[in-house]
């Protein structure tokens, strides 16, 4: 047996792990297979098209995470709620 010859050549058979042409698409794949139908990770109803960002104190966010667990909301759900409330309240509609 050659000493050369330890199967350390594992590499040359195979190709080095990992080494994939898009390793981008590869990581967004394998992400997408980890998930399952129960995760919040998934769109679900209508495509959110705009973007809505604010600073909160930690106060509020610990409401809006609690808000969002007791109703099964994710944070957008919980705010498009709570300024649908809040404008029926105040008796403010929509133009769309």
């Amino acid at each position: 047996m050659d000493s050369e010859d330890d199967g350390a050549a594992f590499q040359q058979l195979l190709g080095s792990f990992g080494a994939h042409a898009n390793p981008a698409k590869r990581a967004r794949a394998e992400r997408l297979a980890t998930m399952k139908p129960t995760d919040k990770r998934r769109r679900r109803g209508q495509a959110r098209l705009r973007q809505f960002n604010v600073r909160v104190t930690q106060e509020t966010q610990v409401l809006a995470t609690k808000l969002c667990e007791a109703e099964g909301w994710s944070q957008a759900d919980m705010v498009e709620a709570a300024i649908v409330a809040l404008a029926k309240a105040k008796g403010i509609k929509g133009d769309g």
